[in-house]
């Protein structure tokens, strides 16, 4: 594929056999980006769409010296945001620690493209679970709930008799401890298993 720069001059020419280009390369990359930081797909999808049409229609602004990638990450972020700070997201995480995640491992995602394969070794599973071993009897059956089976607060209130605002906050301090013992790097895939749920969901 030409460099960043020949795209970015095309683009701004009104190009639009370069820009179908773009979107067929970047659109995966960036749809399993947005998914990641708010773990819904049809607002992941839409995120993605919206930010490849603002690119469009502001194409004429666009700077050869700036990189693309970096751009099209940057735009999808902030409007994964927008869309986190509206939903608030309470269903699943605890908004305090999500947000903090969010802001600490933008880079991350990134740049590291192979992090996610990570989520398949036996050795990132058995750091997670000799953790989790740690974690209080309820706190550690709400946890493997939501992030193992990929259940919902509200489900796990339900199955448990509890208040969902008691496995929110079991989810909270779970959390919380987690972070405090796992490198940057396994907390980073740990906020990845919900996602990882979703697809399962989605192929069988």
């Amino acid at each position: 594929m030409p460099s960043e720069k020949v795209h970015i001059g095309l683009l701004k020419q009104g190009n639009r056999e370069t820009f179908r280009t773009l979107f067929r390369h970047y659109y995966p990359r960036l749809k399993a980006y947005a998914l990641t930081l708010i773990g819904e797909d049809a607002p992941a999808e839409d995120i993605v769409q919206d930010t490849f049409l603002y690119v469009w229609e502001h194409r004429t602004h666009l700077s050869a010296d700036d990189s693309l990638q970096a751009y099209l990450y940057r735009l999808v972020y902030t409007r994964c945001m927008d869309h986190f700070r509206k939903m608030q997201m309470a269903d699943r995480y605890c908004s305090e620690v999500y947000e903090e995640y969010l802001h600490d491992c933008q880079e991350l995602l990134q740049t590291e493209g192979t992090a996610f394969d990570e989520l398949f070794t036996k050795d990132f599973y058995q750091r997670l679970y000799e953790l989790v071993e740690l974690l209080p009897a309820q706190r550690r059956e709400v946890f493997l709930l939501a992030y193992i089976e990929g259940r919902k607060a509200k489900e796990i209130a339900e199955k448990l008799q509890m208040p969902v605002r008691t496995v929110e906050s079991h989810l909270y301090l779970a959390l919380k401890f987690l972070k405090s013992k796992m490198t940057k790097r396994d907390f980073y895939l740990l906020l990845w298993l919900p996602v990882l749920q979703f697809l399962v969901s989605k192929a069988c």
